[in-house]
């Protein structure tokens, strides 16, 4: 018996599948929102300062011409920029992220739409959608507020959109065809890479066979790559800043690029063991295998030009980067991989996805079940109902491992950056102290994970590189900046830091302790970045020092307020503040003369008579400053820390200073500003209920 063809019936089926990849379309949306939310809260990072400190008291005029002191021209981006400037010139982080979120919703609402004026189905067009909002090398350029891709790859996706509808003659035609150039030049002004996309009119027009549509169309595919001549000719003789682009191409690059476009395979949320590589061999066929394996796929299941156009889409994307920037550069920006993403995700939804059967295409293309189907060729190859359910069931699979896949590594890059951004936020607030001069130790430049998820490329975040002072990220966010000096001191914490996650790299030259002493009498405060092994940082108030009033060289102790400690220290004021199972001691100092070798301070919690239950024994400033360093006459503020136990016993609890001999155990001997001893060479500043 022969299959009755019912319209009516297939029309009804057709729009109840639009309706449920639209409803798909809108979770996929809300979802893939959801997992970039938390970018809201990363203010800036990297050259943030930099990049939008150029939008600060320059009119309009000026910001669209030539800077000398930029290695690109970007007009337009620097116009939208400006947008998010406030009247005290600090700029709205959370705003900013906030439309580069929206930047890439609307591109992978715009990859559906495109994928469907390509002729994929349904499904298809929703798979593509899914691909461009979780391909995993985009997360840099939506989570970091200052990439441009997004922006203008929205625009430029638009422009295409606009193409098709002024491609279809009907009425308006014209308007969209304007639409669609003028989107196509506010792209290519917004970021220059855009322009390679321009050959995609003059594709779409080969896929689909449009040259009965008359010369007209050919004519509007060939304005896009002359307006992309004439800007380039244009961005060319601009004056600049060089040393950033130049015309090469390095094969570390095309092999870095090539895991963008076979993605799945390389991917390792674990990670890759440290030092472990793929071999430029191996990657290249690999590469081969798996791109010829996916074209053959979409030819068996009738995709094959749009899978054709895919990577064209995706190459072209590509080709900026991989002949004009060097590895040097390139390994650190995945976020070059933005533009090749659409096209990355056709390649891969048309070979997963099973073939259409002939009733789905006629439908999906207005065309009669014995026309040629949704590609423009006869169907030459019809695979069995079988057959089609399996492969159904395989791509399904296969691309919900993807999306597992995409998901964590996702998650992971959150978490790396959550951990740098989180420490800058605790810079903002230590800047709300009043301080104007501060001085930060083992603040982190840039970290990368030890296990990088790709084998090839840097992985990690520039947080805040050295070519940047501190200030400057205080400045975009406060409108105040004061004066950061940043130093190093690597053998603080470097047991944290070799068992964490990370490898960190430390802003400012090492400096030996007398030295950063010295330093310090210029600032009004000294902070120290703690590493832990579980990748987080902390910033914390370490001390400052500031000269004293001159010392009785006949009774130096008259100077003392607290305690006194052999003719070496007086304790003068001491503060303890307990929240949640941490005892945070302020302490201040004044030398009266140099200290011995291996003296140091102790801070001893615990019951009258017994061995403490929890201590912070160490140099001053967290451990960074030794006493004999400290020069007499000085006053010396320091904090340390005590992390009580979680079940303290009831009993009232001593807080116990004093100073000791670290070879020895030998304390110095503690006396009362009147002269009198104190038990245990110690004196009791608080006592913990």
């Amino acid at each position: 018996m022969h299959r009755i063809y019912n319209p009516p019936f297939a029309i009804r089926n057709s729009q109840f599948a639009i309706r449920n990849s639209q409803f798909a379309m809108l979770f996929l949306l809300l979802v893939t929102a959801w997992l970039y939310a938390p970018a809201l809260g990363f203010g800036f990072i990297w050259d943030d300062p930099l990049w939008y400190g150029r939008v600060v008291g320059r009119p309009v005029g000026e910001l669209i011409r030539p800077m000398p002191d930029y290695h690109f021209y970007r007009p337009a981006l620097v116009l939208y920029n400006r947008l998010f400037l406030g009247p005290d010139n600090t700029l709205a982080a959370p705003l900013l992220h906030a439309a580069q979120i929206g930047w890439h919703l609307l591109n992978v609402a715009l990859a559906y739409a495109l994928s469907r004026r390509l002729g994929l189905g349904n499904w298809t067009a929703v798979a593509v959608g899914g691909l461009v909002a979780w391909y995993p090398f985009s997360y840099q350029a939506v989570a970091w507020a200052a990439p441009a891709q997004p922006m203008a790859a929205a625009l430029q996706n638009g422009a295409w959109l606009a193409y098709f509808e002024a491609r279809r003659r009907q009425a308006g035609h014209r308007l969209a065809a304007g639409l669609s150039l003028l989107l196509f030049l506010a792209a290519i002004t917004v970021q220059e890479g855009a322009a390679a996309l321009a050959f995609l009119p003059l594709l779409v027009e080969w896929m689909l066979r449009r040259r009965s549509a008359g010369r007209a169309g050919w004519w509007l595919a060939l304005a896009y790559p002359l307006i992309a001549a004439g800007f380039g000719l244009l961005w060319l003789r601009i004056p600049r800043e060089a040393g950033y682009t130049a015309l090469t191409f390095e094969r570390p690059a095309a092999l870095y690029f090539l895991q963008g476009l076979i993605f799945p395979l390389l991917g390792r949320p674990a990670g890759y063991e440290p030092g472990q590589t793929v071999a430029p061999g191996i990657l290249l066929a690999l590469a081969g295998l798996t791109l010829g394996g996916l074209l053959v796929a979409s030819w068996r299941a009738r995709r094959d030009r749009q899978a054709l156009f895919g990577m064209a889409w995706a190459l072209l994307g590509l080709a900026p980067s991989a002949a004009g920037l060097r590895y040097s550069y390139v390994r650190m920006g995945s976020r070059l991989f933005y533009y090749a993403s659409p096209g990355v995700a056709l390649l891969w939804a048309c070979a997963l996805l099973p073939p259409l059967r002939r009733l789905q295409t006629a439908m999906a293309t207005g065309r009669s079940p014995m026309n040629k189907d949704a590609s423009g060729l006869k169907s030459a190859y019809k695979p069995s109902q079988g057959f089609r359910r399996l492969w159904r069931t395989g791509g399904a699979v296969l691309l919900s491992l993807i999306a597992l896949q995409s998901s964590l590594l996702l998650a992971g890059f959150q978490h790396m950056y959550t951990a740098g951004i989180a420490h800058l936020d605790e810079l903002i607030q230590a800047a709300q102290a009043g301080e104007d001069r501060m001085l930060f130790v083992n603040f982190p430049d840039r970290y990368a994970p030890r296990r990088p998820p790709y084998p090839l490329g840097y992985w990690g975040v520039t947080l805040a590189p050295v070519s940047v002072e501190l200030g400057a990220f205080l400045a975009i966010v406060t409108g105040e900046r004061p004066q950061t000096t940043s130093r190093s001191m690597p053998w603080i914490d470097t047991g944290a830091r070799e068992a964490g996650p990370y490898q960190i790299s430390l802003r400012g030259v090492i400096t030996p302790p007398d030295q950063l002493y010295q330093l310090a009498h210029q600032m009004d405060a000294v902070y120290l970045s703690r590493h832990f092994p579980d990748g987080t940082f902390a910033l914390q108030w370490a001390g400052a020092v500031t000269p004293a009033p001159s010392i009785s060289p006949t009774d130096p102790a008259s100077a003392c307020h607290l305690a006194a400690f052999g003719q070496t220290l007086c304790l003068q004021a001491a503060q303890a503040d307990l929240r949640s199972g941490r005892l945070d001691l302020t302490l201040t100092w004044l030398s009266l003369s140099a200290a011995q070798p291996h003296d140091t301070i102790f801070a001893h919690v615990g019951p009258a008579g017994h061995p403490p239950i929890a201590q912070a024994d160490g140099d001053a400033w967290r451990g960074i400053l030794p006493l004999t360093v400290w020069q007499p006459g000085d006053t010396i503020r320091e904090r340390r820390t005590i992390l009580l136990p979680e079940k303290t016993p009831p009993d009232q609890h001593e807080i116990r200073i004093g100073v000791y001999n670290r070879i020895t155990g030998e304390r110095l001997p503690a006396t009362t500003p009147q002269g009198e001893s104190l038990p245990d060479n110690a004196v009791i500043i608080d006592y913990l209920p």
